[in-house]
């Protein structure tokens, strides 16, 4: 569909996803105010965030923000079960929008188990329930939603628990002011999101290349947009350990890149200044085995912030990609199926 027409955007987003992503500065605007408790971290030797898809971003965020800020690592777990060195001495963050999420229900289970402090974030589900049982701390949040729309629910509680809240306020604000300069209403020859998005519909696979650290988490989460909200395959990779491997790939002649874009996630306040020689050099080597290059900059001072302003950037791309392709951004049918199937099986613990 034309991307400037707007009566036919009900059409192809009859659940107005687009509408959701606009949201973002509201939602965690009001996330900060379901969110008011700071967790009790004392004696504590590391965190463990787990969950999985749009419930599991959240925690590649934190253990970026907090490797430059906390005295303690974040670990991201996704998958069943834990980690052999969470004890006592670990506190477990568990996310879940459905809040019945089987790996981050295990992993909750383990947990207990194991004697770790525990909170959850949830719209309700098993989980919920769980925590009401057991007495253990958790964020309810409004539910309703898809768990890919609804990163400042899962995001924020987390960042006030863990005492990495200082940032929320400017992101808002970087969330708000860049939806209505990239939204809808906004054309075309004036929107580079859309610009960006047209070009994709038209393209082989991209490849997403992210700097070491949150363009690199920025940079994996516009991958899982695109193939969510677009069902449009990408290649994503982090500078600047592509260049010890990938590079090779994607330099031969024949490469699988050929027809697509090479599409660069910059953080430049926050990455090593030798970063930006290496996307230069990088870039010019490549140029050739990709059709175009594009780029994505953070904006903003603080490390959320930024972060948070690539991250909108992306999802809008990735909505709009869908809308180009007159695809629903909102069905994911193969998701489904897979939940439908595995639910035939019991789960063991």
């Amino acid at each position: 569909m034309n991307l400037d027409s707007l009566d036919g955007y009900p059409a192809v987003d009859p659940s107005d996803a687009l509408g959701d992503v606009e949201a973002s500065g509201r939602q965690w605007a009001r996330a900060g105010e379901l969110a008011d408790q700071r967790a009790d971290l004392g004696g504590i030797d590391a965190v463990v965030v787990t969950g999985m898809g749009g419930s599991g971003i959240g925690g590649d965020v934190l253990r970026q923000l907090a490797a430059g800020h906390a005295p303690w690592p974040v670990v991201v777990h996704k998958g069943y079960g834990l980690p052999a060195f969470v004890g006592p001495r670990t506190f477990v963050v568990a996310t879940s929008y459905s809040g019945n999420t089987e790996e981050t229900l295990s992993a909750f289970s383990e947990a207990g188990r194991r004697g770790a402090r525990r909170m959850a974030i949830t719209s309700g589900g098993k989980l919920a329930a769980c925590c009401d049982a057991e007495d253990v701390a958790y964020v309810r949040v409004p539910g309703g939603g898809q768990p890919r729309h609804s990163l400042g629910y899962l995001l924020v509680p987390a960042l006030v628990a863990l005492g990495l809240a200082d940032g929320i306020p400017e992101a808002v604000q970087q969330l708000t002011g860049m939806a209505e300069t990239l939204g809808r209403n906004v054309p075309v020859a004036d929107n580079p999101a859309k610009h960006l998005a047209q070009r994709l519909a038209g393209s082989g696979i991209p490849l997403l290349l992210g700097s070491q650290g949150l363009a690199g988490v920025a940079a994996y989460r516009l991958k899982c947009q695109l193939a969510e909200n677009a069902k449009l395959p990408a290649i994503c990779s982090e500078l600047p350990e592509a260049d010890h491997n990938e590079v090779v790939a994607w330099q031969e002649p024949g490469s699988e890149s050929r027809g697509g874009a090479l599409i660069s996630l910059r953080d430049r306040d926050g990455e090593h200044p030798r970063m930006r020689r290496r996307f230069k050099v990088t870039s010019e080597l490549l140029d050739e085995r990709f059709a175009w290059q594009a780029e994505l900059v953070a904006t903003g001072t603080s490390p959320l912030a930024r972060l948070a302003s690539l991250v909108l950037q992306g999802d809008l791309v990735s909505v709009y990609t869908a809308l180009a392709l007159d695809r629903d951004p909102t069905p994911v049918r193969t998701i489904d199926l897979l939940k439908t199937a595995l639910a035939r099986e019991a789960v063991g613990p």
